[in-house]
């Protein structure tokens, strides 16, 4: 049976915030989380982000399926060659990527549709970047109140001599550890 693998991609400050405010783009993020972020995406059939994300970084998105979810369609829309515009709330996900071939889902967030994937319980994988400096205030990775979900640390990698760390989780083979 056709069962999707769903890799969340994320860069933090030290402080859990993934932006100081909606619209702050990501380029506080190093050179060499850039790289990562790009190697892994390389390897993804779609890019999942929500729609404020989207427009912030569309321009580097041109070549790559993309996903975006938003509330302001209905059902599924096409717009452009490489995206569709989807209503999570209104649509089958694994029917959608069913029909169009996506295997390999990456999730770039923002905070909203990392939240909609850890609820539905279907990240398989986390690659989290965590730059050395705090935010204070900001956006959380998550934000939503699920069961607990364990998952188990890959590899934890030094990517320069700030302390950049690129740490990479899987989710558990056990139900309650």
């Amino acid at each position: 049976m056709f069962k999707p693998h769903f890799t969340a991609l994320a860069v933090t400050a030290i402080d859990g915030k993934i932006a100081r405010y909606p619209g702050h783009l990501s380029d506080w993020a190093s050179p060499e989380d850039k790289d990562a972020l790009h190697a892994e995406l390389d390897r993804s059939d779609v890019v999942v982000v929500g729609r404020a994300t989207y427009e912030l970084v569309k321009d580097r998105l041109d070549s790559r399926d993309c996903l975006v979810f938003t509330r302001s369609v209905k059902g599924l829309v096409r717009q452009g060659e490489h995206c569709l515009y989807c209503n999570a709330d209104q649509v089958n996900l694994a029917d959608v990527l069913v029909q169009y071939g996506y295997k390999r889902v990456a999730i770039l967030g923002g905070t909203q549709v990392y939240s909609w994937f850890l609820k539905h319980n279907l990240i398989d994988e986390l690659y989290l970047t965590i730059e050395p400096l705090v935010f204070g205030a900001g956006l959380p990775l998550f934000a939503t109140e699920v069961a607990d979900q364990h998952y188990d640390l890959v590899a934890v990698k030094p990517l320069n001599h700030r302390g950049t760390l690129l740490i990479h989780y899987r989710k558990s083979s056990y139900a309650n550890t």
